[in-house]
């Protein structure tokens, strides 16, 4: 159930990363720029967990807080706090930069 859930909550982001990524930030409403930010977020923060192969429930005991905390965040639910953005990115041994800018860790070693 929770998986099928996982994947309707994906496909929705998904789309609204999709609509908002042909447009123009300039011509966003000030609440547009704020989901189009937070799908952005989600959608590398739900990559970056995939590609380390942790589900919610790892990177929740990684970080120490609880998986629906994770869960809440993927959903959309709650914005992330500063200190959960550098948790998380310590958690995977990245950096904020990564998760907020989609930046490949290769690009930033390569300078």
């Amino acid at each position: 159930m929770l998986q099928y859930f996982w994947v309707i909550n994906m496909k929705k982001l998904t789309k609204i990363y999709e609509v908002l990524r042909n447009v123009k930030l300039k011509e966003l409403s000030y609440e547009q720029k704020e989901l189009w930010l937070r799908a952005r977020i989600v959608i590398q923060f739900v990559t970056l967990r995939e590609q380390k192969g942790y589900n919610q429930q790892r990177i929740a005991d990684k970080m120490g807080v609880l998986r629906q905390q994770i869960t809440r965040f993927e959903n959309m639910s709650n914005s992330p706090t500063i200190s959960f953005l550098v948790r998380y990115a310590t958690a995977l041994d990245t950096t904020v930069d990564v998760i907020l800018n989609g930046v490949d860790q290769r690009e930033i070693s390569n300078g």
